[in-house]
């Protein structure tokens, strides 16, 4: 049996990262295809090895404690380098195989990321994926995930971070809206509108948008708020009044005539679009292709 370190069992140390990959250790025991006692045993064994308690445990969960969360952080891709070389070394090196964990938002991960994620199970029959779409920031690596598209501005952590592109957002309203109210024709129009805001925004000062020679903070008088874009877009397309939406949630209205732009000269200001992932993006076949086509997926649909 291989062993690293200060006598430290390598299998012990991959059951335990299949473990926090997992978020279960019956979920491990079924990756691994190994009885859940032996995984227990497997890690208590560890613990005692190392000297150090990796994971507190409950009747219903199990988390991390700080040295088991630098302990994962700095085992997981060196485990994957071995994997990529046991496959290199049977001529694997090209199969893309396995499970991808991925987290995004709702808006991205319905109208984006689901139709290339699709397209990549056509090519690659063993590729499989769990995705999980919410607003929420998780833990990636307490929660056992290998890929996260976020919108906005990242935190400094450990992460790796791939940029993709800016997310572009554009004034919108339906002509059932617009027909019968006086034209808008000046920025400062849309402080006396029915205006479509995120609950997330409430507290600010208003609409942070620009043109080709300034930026304004524009008062909105929000009417509808929601914590979801797309229903708020489906409020927009019914008349509810203005929206400042992502473009590549517009399009399709705006081609079917259900909506219009407003003030097509104005827009917001770019909002950083990034994949994130706990191991380095090409520390295996399956996470490196499936980062590659999502980016491609990504800056196609934001005109990155």
């Amino acid at each position: 049996m291989f062993q690293i370190g200060n006598n430290m069992d390598l299998d012990l140390v991959q059951i335990f990262v299949q473990v926090v990959k997992n978020g279960s250790f019956t979920k491990a025991a079924q990756q691994l295809r190994l009885p859940k006692s032996t995984v227990s045993k497997a890690l208590s064994r560890l613990e005692k090895d190392t000297g150090t308690q990796l994971l507190v445990r409950t009747t219903r969960s199990q988390t991390l404690t700080a040295a088991g969360k630098e302990f994962y952080d700095t085992c997981v891709g060196p485990l994957e380098v071995i994997e990529n070389a046991r496959k290199s070394l049977y001529g694997n090196d090209n199969l893309i195989t396995g499970k991808i964990k991925l987290t995004a938002s709702e808006d991205l991960g319905s109208h984006i990321i689901a139709p290339a994620i699709a397209e990549l199970c056509h090519k690659h029959p063993g590729l499989k994926f769990e995705l999980n779409y919410t607003d929420d920031v998780l833990d990636l690596v307490a929660d056992g995930y290998d890929l996260a598209v976020r919108i906005g501005r990242l935190k400094e952590s450990s992460l790796k971070v791939k940029k993709i592109g800016e997310l572009k957002l554009m004034l919108v309203a339906s002509p059932k809206y617009l027909d019968g109210r006086p034209r808008i024709s000046k920025v400062e129009d849309l402080e006396s509108q029915d205006c479509l805001a995120l609950s997330s925004t409430l507290n600010s000062s208003g609409w942070k948008l620009k043109s080709k020679s300034k930026s304004v903070q524009v008062p909105i008088r929000p009417r509808i708020a929601s914590n979801q874009m797309s229903s708020l877009l489906a409020a927009t397309v019914a008349g509810g009044g203005i929206a400042l939406a992502p473009t590549f949630l517009c399009e399709p209205y705006l081609r079917a005539k259900k909506l219009v732009q407003v003030l097509p000269q104005w827009s917001s200001m770019g909002v950083p679009v990034s994949m994130l992932s706990p191991l380095p993006f090409s520390s295996s076949a399956r996470l490196r292709t499936t980062t590659d086509h999502l980016a491609t997926a990504l800056q196609s649909a934001l005109g990155s």
